[in-house]
């Protein structure tokens, strides 16, 4: 379809070209369509050939029972709860006294010992290949960490015991990469030295990027307070260094040779940073437009459009890697320059003070209504809250950790100057120590956070049109921008309708994928009833419950099904014309004369049966295994039922079972 789409509009170009010059004059447009579908053709085109699955050295097309891979760990090792996680790339199918070319990407969990432990990054394992797909919990409302994983090529995932990988001892780095951990290792060294305690794990994000060791409940008050971007690495890290380098570089000569050699060192270390940090799409975006900038400044001599720079810088990212077209970084960075451009300079000259600290403190205020403007709908679609004392906490942060970043920068470089350096790190510990202060206390205030919004796609595309026709009849004095604003508020008022009233007639049954628990409920309306387990925390909620209750509009926790007594031992619910029975204990001695017609029957906490028995015992239309049993339970009920060709549903390996009634 893509290839014909391409062809299509290659011979339309190619027509169109030797038709008379009034002709091609008249129908020009039909041209620029055609060379639209070239490209985003070219697109989809680039997306298909860069699936590493569909090349010839994936690991999974070449893999045997019985192989060994041999990868490399692309990532720090993580503590979780009850493993190790990291990403390793595959390096090699090992089969015998063979090592094959292989690659992919793999997400590996290890289990919790000392040498786990003591693995870095760009260390070479040999794995046991027992990979599975990645999993997804499926629950409504969750994030889907499949998707997100496939978008980053990462398509497999594996857990190893103790006994199932094995620590290479050779390491295959480029001169380029052992520059880079040398580099990181000095920079988070030297933090740990003069700074210690979560607040070097605090300066070691802001300065390259190294989240790893950050405190949950830090992060969790900035990302409340709306300036988490304070923590990511982003184009504000970027233009403050540029802005260094210019100010160092200020004592060179304005000659052409000069500027050219200028020019070259400012992109060369822009791009050394960029590496350190690893990367990321909101770094590459701001290292592609100051390389422009610095471009056309320094070597060509030449102004650049913002506009043409931003689309450029857009442009040869997604030829490089197209997925970054979906990465939430990736969009947050490209809208937020772009809301700056639009409308920060004609917001500032709305108000004009002649005290110049108003004036600086209105121009930072501008600046943070105007980077919101266009973040503000992408925001609310993907983290469905919105925390309303963004501005004076943008305006306290923003400064300090501009602070920080350049005292960072000055602790390097004093770094083997010890009596210095224990001066200028206690100093950023307690400008840090004073931020986090900040930031928790305004994280906490009443009304801080404005939770549980749910923005579907369609409101996010009309909101987006309010704001357009805005701010075309606000600052262009474009009136039909005012009647794009007014139909794209009726079209959203009129999609929000419709959403509630299916909201209303919604009628369905939810087995929800709770590592540990069983947690079913029916749904009707906006009021579900309720089946849980025991242990059910805040903390289960808040994850795994609520989401889905904010997803499917309810409003009302009704209490517990409906509960029908058929046969001693079983827990029966009713919803409807449904009829669920729980197996969570050992079977009955005495089997009933006739089969209990069922239609779901649900196996809940390991309970010692067997797929023949129940088969004596109910005629079920389906048979549910929820996240409460341990994975070699599933795996033997799995097979009965494939030998028996009875339907099932593994809720660990599918997700969150929903079916409507």
């Amino acid at each position: 379809m893509i290839l014909a789409v391409m062809a299509f509009a290659g011979v339309l170009l190619f027509v169109s070209a030797r038709l008379p010059l009034v002709v091609r004059y008249r129908y020009d447009w039909w041209r620029g369509i055609a060379l639209q579908c070239l490209v985003a053709g070219s697109g989809c085109l680039l997306v298909v050939l860069s699936d590493v699955r569909y090349h010839g050295y994936y690991f999974e097309n070449s893999v045997q029972a019985g192989d060994l891979l041999q990868v490399r760990l692309e990532e720090p090792v993580q503590a979780k709860k009850k493993t190790f996680k990291t990403i390793a790339q595959v390096r090699y199918v090992v089969r015998g006294n063979m090592r094959i070319p292989a690659k992919g990407r793999l997400l590996v969990y290890l289990q919790i010992d000392s040498n786990a432990r003591r693995l870095r990054q760009g260390d070479q394992l040999l794995i046991k290949n027992n990979s599975v797909p990645v999993s997804r919990s499926g629950n409504p409302g969750a994030f889907d960490h499949r998707s997100y994983c496939e978008w980053q090529q990462i398509y497999r995932q594996v857990y190893l015991q103790q006994d199932a990988w094995h620590l290479l001892q050779e390491r295959e780095e480029s001169s380029i990469q052992r520059w880079l951990h040398v580099s990181r290792g000095y920079c988070l060294q030297t933090l740990q030295q003069y700074i210690g305690g979560r607040e070097a794990a605090l300066a070691a994000a802001l300065l390259i990027g190294y989240r790893y060791d950050l405190d949950p409940e830090m992060v969790q008050d900035y990302t409340n307070t709306g300036i988490v971007h304070i923590i990511a690495i982003s184009g504000m890290h970027l233009a403050l260094i540029y802005g260094a380098l210019l100010w160092l570089l200020r004592w060179w000569p304005a000659q052409r040779f000069a500027d050219m050699l200028k020019g070259i060192l400012i992109i060369v270390l822009l791009w050394a940073f960029t590496l350190l940090t690893g990367g990321a799409a909101s770094v590459l975006r701001a290292t592609v437009m100051f390389t422009f900038l610095t471009l056309g400044k320094f070597l060509l001599q030449r102004h650049t459009n913002v506009y043409n720079t931003l689309a450029a810088s857009a442009f040869l990212l997604l030829c490089y890697e197209p997925r970054l077209l979906l990465d939430v970084g990736f969009q947050l960075s490209y809208l937020a320059v772009l809301s700056i451009v639009v409308a920060y300079r004609r917001l500032y000259y709305q108000l004009r003070f002649d005290n110049k600290y108003l004036n600086r403190l209105w121009d930072m205020t501008a600046l943070t209504l105007a980077a919101q403007l266009f973040t503000l709908p992408v925001s609310l679609y993907y983290f469905h809250q919105f925390p309303l004392y963004f501005l004076p906490a943008n305006m306290m942060a923003v400064p300090l950790s501009t602070v920080v970043l350049y005292g960072e920068l000055l602790l390097l470089i004093v770094g083997r100057i010890p009596a210095i350096a224990v001066m200028v790190g206690s100093l950023l510990k307690m400008i840090m120590q004073l931020m986090n202060t900040l930031v928790n206390q305004i994280g906490h205030l009443p009304g801080a956070l404005m939770a549980d919004t749910q923005l579907p796609l369609f409101s996010v595309l009309c909101l987006y049109a309010c704001i357009g026709g805005l701010l075309l009849w606000m600052m262009h004095q474009w009136k039909p921008g005012l009647y794009v604003l007014l139909l794209a508020m009726t079209s959203w008022s009129v999609g929000s309708m419709f959403l509630r009233l299916n909201e209303q007639h919604q009628r369905k049954m939810v087995v929800y994928n709770i590592p540990g628990h069983t947690v079913v409920d029916m749904v009707s309306g906006r009021r579900a009833w309720r089946l849980t387990g025991k242990g059910i925390t805040d903390t289960v909620y808040d994850r795994y419950l609520r989401p889905a209750y904010v997803y499917y509009g309810i409003g009302e926790i009704a209490g517990t099904c409906a509960e029908e007594s058929l046969f001693p031992g079983f827990r029966v619910l009713v919803a409807g014309n449904k009829r669920l029975v729980i197996v969570d204990s050992i079977l009955p001695k005495r089997y009933p004369e006739k089969k209990l017609r069922t239609d779901y029957l649900l196996l809940s906490h390991n309970p010692h049966v067997d797929i023949k028995q129940l088969e004596k015992i109910f005629d079920a239309a389906y048979y549910i295994f929820d996240a409460s049993n341990s994975l070699r339970n599933i795996q033997r009920w799995k097979s009965d039922c494939y030998v028996l060709t009875l339907r099932f549903f593994s809720v660990p390996d599918q997700g969150a079972y929903v079916v409507n009634f």
